[in-house]
């Protein structure tokens, strides 16, 4: 028997494990899940509905850029979750995303992603500790879309990978959606917006960290639709409902819906609540607010776990529009 190679095999496993675990993800076999986490603090506090993003466009829904007047955005957001068992630190997922309007009907964006933060302590297959294992993740991403006009448009977003476990391994994923919006509807006599979004997401090979160990993408297909509406003067109420189901891994699929109800005071305070239904005891209530002056944006949320397979996080986000 290879014990070399059955050592760094459990190695990479339990660090596979402390790293995603954080996440929820390990509990159903989804791997890396830094590609489909919320990084977004306004849609983690109604139910992690994508579709009602007003800011980190690269990781929700690129094409909600065209719902905006200006032509820069930045945005940089924290997710910090609870303590992982068996591992030491904190693990917490960071984001900066920027997009740029090109023209009336294009717009580009670019953006990172790190997942990391935990430490470990290792052991051979025999219970003999080892060297700690630190694992993380870090994508590098774009994205572009086109906007057709009449509300609709098409985006596409590509991400490098790269993975340390007690292996390194890279790769490549890619999304690609389309969206409708419009701006001019009319509800109760009352000036409305309406958002729906629908996209495959993390498409691409498997992960080789070697040794026979491979990790599938967490590939899924997303539909999502957000309304908004002014019910009175300095008075706005919005709500968001998106759901995601994930076929890869298939021996790991998994069904998530989730919604949310949003009040905003004069554009500028906003509270929000929601529900996230997730397969297998994944599912939360989450929480948040948020505030607006003229381009700044700042927004912070809470998702607390229903159950103990579980884990609950907070994120929080800030953003610019020039």
């Amino acid at each position: 028997i290879n014990t070399t190679s059955m050592n760094t095999k459990h190695i990479i496993l339990m660090a596979c494990a402390a790293l995603l675990g954080a996440t929820q993800a390990n509990a159903q076999g989804q791997d890396l899940s830094i590609l489909t986490a919320n990084t977004d603090a306004r849609t983690a506090a109604m139910g992690n509905a994508s579709a009602a993003a007003e800011g980190m466009y690269l990781y929700n829904n690129p094409a909600a850029i065209f719902a905006t007047d200006k032509k820069f955005t930045a945005d940089a957001s924290a997710s910090l979750f609870e303590k992982a068992e068996g591992a030491d630190g904190t693990f917490g997922i960071y984001a900066l995303s920027a997009g740029y309007k090109l023209a009336k009907r294009h717009a580009v964006f670019a953006g990172f992603r790190y997942a990391g933060g935990l430490s470990l302590k290792g052991s051979d297959l025999l219970g003999n500790p080892t060297k700690d294992y630190k694992p993380y993740n870090w994508t590098l991403d774009l994205g572009y879309t086109y906007f057709f006009g009449k509300g609709f448009a098409a985006y596409a977003t590509g991400s490098l990978i790269y993975s340390h476990l007690s292996k390194n391994a890279t790769g490549a994923a890619f999304s690609v959606g389309g969206a409708y919006q419009n701006n001019e509807l009319s509800l109760a006599n009352k000036p409305a917006n309406l958002m729906l979004d629908a996209k495959v997401g993390a498409i691409g090979p498997q992960l080789d960290y070697g040794n026979k160990h491979k990790t599938t993408l967490p590939t899924y297909l997303a539909v999502g639709g957000a309304l908004s509406v002014e019910v009175a003067e300095k008075h706005q109420v919005a709500a968001a409902l998106s759901s995601r189901y994930f076929f890869q891994p298939s021996e790991a699929k998994l069904f998530m819906l989730g919604g949310g109800l949003e009040y905003t005071y004069n554009k500028m305070v906003s509270v929000r609540a929601g529900y996230e239904y997730g397969d297998h005891d994944l599912s939360h209530i989450t929480m948040g607010a948020g505030f607006k002056y003229h381009g700044l944006r700042l927004n912070g949320a809470y998702d607390l776990k229903t159950a103990d397979s579980g884990s609950s996080y907070c994120t929080i986000g800030i953003g610019y529009d020039f």
